[in-house]
């Protein structure tokens, strides 16, 4: 649970990490906000949405965090409350680059010419915040096909896939489809986003947003890319596991063909009946040269036939 405050000229940005029931009544005390949104606040299952009220826009939207020790993904729920010159974030889980995003902010607005005032707005804020995570994404995207290559070329110099690989590609595939789920319904929101600003805002901000959704359009093909590159991968799997199956198969059933031959021979002069030279000396040694013959034959035979 973290609160954070900061005040740049006539903005305020209040964030909040998983709050409590009780920073949550101050807020709605405070702000007189909405039952609607004190319930989404409290809820952090809400499926992406914007709601807009008299004078305050309110979004819900969310992003997609790692988990270093599951390596896994998870989604990361943003609330977000914007009036004129005061926005409220809360965030289910810690997010490293509010402290960078808030650190670039103050540099921007002090850097701000006459004709940036737009820069100032809590509007700005969202987009920066939005901007941030989805660079973020871009990066874990490129790392992510980066590692599918890797585990591409180690299978193909080993012709087989390891046990730990394959968990690798399982949580790998579930991080690609519970992106795309994550980020799916963003195109949506941010035209609903740009559209409800007009109304709050008078500065054009539809460049911002342009870029925003040029971003969530290039993330969903790189997922798409990524999800499609790891089914190969476990089709590839299953066609090297094929071929090793078939490959021990064939050896297994060469051994059995040369056993058989040798305990055919061996079991016919092993029986306790009268056979043709079975009183001389030198059949036995006879007897041996043929089954060693008859064993080099056979797997010369099959090696002909690229069997083995």
């Amino acid at each position: 649970m973290k609160d954070e405050q900061i005040k740049i000229w006539w903005t305020t940005w209040i964030h909040l990490v998983d709050p409590d029931k009780k920073q949550i009544d101050k807020l709605v005390d405070k702000y007189d906000l909405h039952e609607i949104i004190e319930q989404d606040f409290l809820d952090f299952t809400t499926q992406d949405k914007i709601d807009v009220y008299d004078g305050c826009l309110f979004l819900v939207i969310r992003f997609p965090k790692y988990n270093t020790k599951t390596k896994k993904h998870f989604a990361n729920h943003m609330h977000a409350i914007l009036w004129k010159n005061f926005i409220i974030t809360v965030t289910s889980h810690i997010t490293s680059n509010v402290e960078k995003i808030q650190n670039q902010y103050r540099k921007e607005v002090e850097e701000a010419e006459a004709d940036e005032k737009f820069k100032l707005s809590p509007y700005y804020i969202l987009y920066m915040i939005i901007d941030a995570m989805y660079d973020k994404l871009l990066t874990w995207m490129n790392k992510f096909s980066l590692d599918l290559t890797k585990i591409e070329d180690a299978a193909m110099d080993a012709n087989s896939i390891t046990q730990e690989t394959l968990s690798e590609l399982l949580i790998k595939k579930r991080s690609a489809v519970l992106m795309r789920h994550i980020i799916s319904p963003h195109s949506e929101i941010l035209t609903e986003l740009q559209s409800a600003t007009m109304k709050f805002y008078k500065w054009d901000l539809d460049v911002y947003f342009e870029d925003l959704l040029y971003k969530t359009d290039k993330i969903l093909s790189l997922v798409s890319i990524a999800h499609e590159n790891t089914e190969s991968l476990f089709d590839v799997s299953d066609t090297l596991t094929t071929i090793r199956t078939n490959k021990i198969i064939s050896i297994l059933t060469i051994f059995t063909v040369l056993l058989g031959i040798l305990t055919w021979i061996s079991g016919l002069y092993g029986m306790n009946v009268e056979l043709p030279a079975q009183n001389y000396v030198w059949v036995f040694r006879w007897l041996l040269g043929w089954m060693i013959a008859l064993t080099i034959g056979t797997m010369v035979y099959f090696k002909w036939k690229k069997r083995f």
